[in-house]
């Protein structure tokens, strides 16, 4: 067979490559190429650690020296020469394979008969019977495990599931059960084949292959049995039909039988000592028929797991976007993945590099292990970390709470009703598990997160690559995905504490936008200074992110830091007055001089405190215009939403008014005030007589003050004029109106105005009433502030 060395490879404008006549050749050389320029890179000698077991094997199965052109040591992985070099010596190794095919019968009888000098082939026979008596033997110990363990322990779920932790909690028990049952399959089988086949060890080893093939399609079974639930549809955590479960889980176990069947005749040729080139030539078959068979299933079942992945539309023909790729084209992407996972399968066997089996059904393997890693998150989640507690168990345990506070309260001797208290119990529940829920979906989605990256993690490993070594590029790529997950989880975290600390500190408002009244009550202070805060610690959590990240890909972040030095030196001397917004907006908030809500009055502007930002704050006009105004712009503050408010009102009565019986009269209504169940507890002081405060030509000026919180006084000031009108005419007090007395000095007798002359003097009158109005009105308001 002519050998095509690495010597004939040139780089240069002549280099050639001329394959031998043959169809198969053809094909091998395309394979090949394809191999060296997509596939080899990613799986092969990309990997630092497959190179260097790579260069190492070459050298201990060199039969004769390297031309010293061609370097043969890992030192680099990324080299044209290497890439050529590995893909011809891939050539060479194949075509030994296919030579010798044609005596691997030859090579199996031969091992067989080595097996057993002495002669015959009895010895397979009584290995095959023992191990399947053994096999059924110990399948009946283990169904007695498992049988006692249902009885014993499965009893104690309900029958209808109603949260996820019993769904969790009733498959892994289940499981557990299996898993013993197993086992007590492997201790029974494995002692009766040490006892019955102790002189001849081709028979023991024949036994112990399919005993170990038998269990390990067990424990499979075990895992795909509790994940699928084909039986079980209530405690189902993949969302498939009965019908699709039922026959996924036994096309799926099919494959792996006819899989695993191969895997141990394939194991026992080795341990046979048949030639190295028929057991590879074997474990490709293998791997071949693992692959067509996986494709088959994942073309197959294309519709219901379509659907499952895209959560069941409601019509799935209208389904668009990525959801219509998704649900039609998902297995095209997987079956590339299977013959990408043969091929790099061949390859690996061919070149002796390791991890070369188990690639095709990797993803299979990492899907189950997520599944039952998610499944262990979301046990310890609602049983440990966030309880359902809107549940009958969490209902009694707040019945039990509130009879316990209740029998410390002054009302002990009281007995509540049963109906009354379940209602509290319920009601508590469901505010509780209300305030838990955006918890609940952060930390079920965290553990959605970690279940891909366990997965993505668990497949690496499959394929030989290190997620642990800093010079894998995937490795890399792995801790880079970790870092961001848990920069995403307390980012989300604190904005969710936060937020809902916010809700709590922030008054409920029964007005709608533009309806609040001047000096209303403004929110906590922790309340105004947490948003800021809350700013603060995000953009600090992502900075601190992304330098990781940054570090991870290798960028060195030092110099990154010396300049946000020199930036914010920069900024510090060009941006004077943001740095005076910011730290005069930062004194103000420590002097606590406002809050979010409350109305203030800073000169030029005033209204509601709306936002508070970093430099600036934002105020509503009671008229509706909203200002946006710089810390640094602030001379002074009123705030008249702080404490109390003092409301004083003035009203005109006549001169034959009795000023003490108004006074006695008003005390009496604001005793009553006092007592009013609505607007009582709004009072800080009662409504109170100043007596007469001034006279007019025609009236005089009496005045009332009362003492209310923030925000409360205009409210109870229209029940103050409307109880004062009130008692005023069923006492018969009258209000004075105002009136203006005009003397015509040139006249010697009275005598009857026309109505010329009425109209000439109402004009000239009108003037000073209208002034004499507005000094009222202006002396009201100044009264009331």
């Amino acid at each position: 067979m002519p050998r095509l060395v690495p010597d004939r490879v040139q780089f240069d404008a002549n280099f050639r490559v001329r394959p031998h006549s043959g169809g198969w050749q053809i094909l091998l050389y395309a394979f090949v190429i394809v191999w060296c320029f997509i596939a080899a890179p990613q799986v092969g000698w990309a990997n630092p650690v497959l190179l260097g077991q790579v260069a190492t094997s070459e050298q201990q199965s060199a039969t004769k020296p390297e031309p010293a052109s061609v370097n043969t040591t890992a030192t680099s992985s990324s080299t044209p020469m290497m890439d050529v070099q590995h893909a011809y010596r891939f050539e060479e190794k194949v075509r030994e394979m296919l030579a010798e095919t044609g005596t691997t019968a030859d090579q199996i009888r031969q091992a067989m008969s080595q097996a057993n000098p002495g002669g015959g082939g009895d010895w397979l026979a009584n290995g095959l019977v023992l191990g399947l008596v053994a096999i059924l033997v110990g399948y009946a110990a283990g169904a007695l495990v498992q049988r006692w363990g249902r009885l014993n322990f499965l009893s104690l779920y309900s029958q209808s599931p109603s949260v996820r932790a019993e769904k969790v909690g009733f498959l892994l028990t289940r499981a557990l059960m299996m898993l013993f049952g197993t086992v007590s399959n492997a201790i029974v089988s494995g002692v009766l084949i040490l006892i019955f086949a102790q002189g001849h060890p081709p028979t023991r080893m024949t036994a112990m292959v399919m005993l170990g093939t038998f269990l390990l399609y067990r424990f499979v079974s075990l895992v795909a049995y509790n994940v699928l639930a084909p039986r079980y549809p209530d405690y189902r955590m993949v969302p498939l039909p009965n019908e699709t479960a039922r026959g996924l889980y036994r096309s799926l176990m099919i494959v792996f039988a006819v899989a695993a069947t191969m895997l141990a005749v394939c194991i026992w040729l080795n341990n046979l000592n048949v030639a190295e080139e028929a057991h590879k030539l074997s474990l490709m078959l293998t791997s071949l028929v693992t692959t067509v068979l996986l494709s088959g299933v994942a073309i197959v079942y294309r519709r219901p797991i379509g659907l499952a992945l895209t959560g069941y539309p409601a019509n799935p023909e209208e389904v668009t976007g990525w959801r219509m790729v998704v649900l039609r084209y998902w297995f095209l992407p997987v079956v590339a993945y299977f013959v990408f996972a043969f091929a790099a399968t061949v390859f690996r066997l061919v070149l002796d590099l390791p991890s070369a089996m188990g690639l095709v059904a990797a993803p299979l393997e990492a899907a189950l292990v997520g599944a039952v890693f998610y499944a262990v998150l979301i046990l310890l989640i609602d049983r440990f970390l966030l309880p359902y507690v809107n549940t009958d168990k969490g209902v009694a345990k707040i019945k039990k709470q509130l009879l316990e506070a209740h029998e410390k309260s002054e009302n002990a001797a009281e007995e509540i009703p049963e109906a009354e208290l379940e209602a509290q119990a319920q009601a508590e529940a469901i505010e509780r598990e209300r305030k838990r829920e955006p918890y609940r979906h952060l930390v079920d989605h965290g553990a959605q997160i970690l279940t891909v990256l366990a997965m993505f993690g668990w497949l690496l490993v499959d394929w030989g690559i290190s997620i642990s070594r800093d010079e894998s590029f995937l490795g890399s790529l792995f801790e880079i995905f970790l870092v961001s997950f848990l920069g995403y989880m307390a980012y989300r975290a604190v904005q969710l504490a936060i937020d809902q600390k916010i809700e709590e500190e922030s008054p409920s408002s029964e007005h709608g936008a533009g309806e609040f009244e001047v000096g209303g009550t403004g929110e906590s202070r922790i309340a105004t200074l947490l948003p800021i805060f809350r700013n603060f610690l995000l953009i600090t959590i992502a900075v601190i992110s992304s330098m990781v990240v940054l570090s991870e890909l290798g960028v060195n972040i030092a110099p990154l830091f010396a300049g946000a030095g020199v930036v914010g030196l920069a900024v510090g001397f060009g941006a004077q007055t943001l740095i005076r917004d910011i730290f005069s907006g930062a004194f103000f908030l420590i002097d606590d001089a406002f809050r979010k809500g409350e109305y203030i009055d800073i000169g030029e502007v005033k209204g509601m405190v709306e936002k508070i930002s970093i430099r600036s704050m934002q105020l509503r006009h009671h008229n509706g215009p909203l200002n946006t105004v710089p810390f640094g712009e602030i001379q002074f503050v009123k705030n008249f939403s702080r404490d109390w408010a003092m409301m004083k009102l003035a009203f005109r009565v006549t001169y034959d008014t009795d000023v003490e019986k108004v006074r006695k009269l008003i005390k009496k209504f604001g005793q009553e005030l006092l007592e009013h169940p609505d607007y009582g507890p709004k009072f800080l002081q009662p409504v109170k007589s100043q007596g007469v405060i001034s006279f007019e030509d025609s009236a005089m000026i009496v005045r009332v003050k009362f003492m209310t919180r923030p925000g409360d006084q205009f409210e109870l000031r229209k029940v103050v004029y409307a109880g004062i009108r009130d008692i005023f005419e069923r006492e018969g007090i009258h209000f004075a109106h105002r009136e203006v007395k005009v003397r015509l000095s040139d006249e010697d007798a009275p005598r009857k105005l026309t109505d010329d002359e009425k109209r000439a003097v109402a004009g000239a009158v009108l003037p000073a009433i209208e002034d004499q109005e507005a000094e009222d009105q202006a002396a009201a308001a100044a009264g009331s502030r």
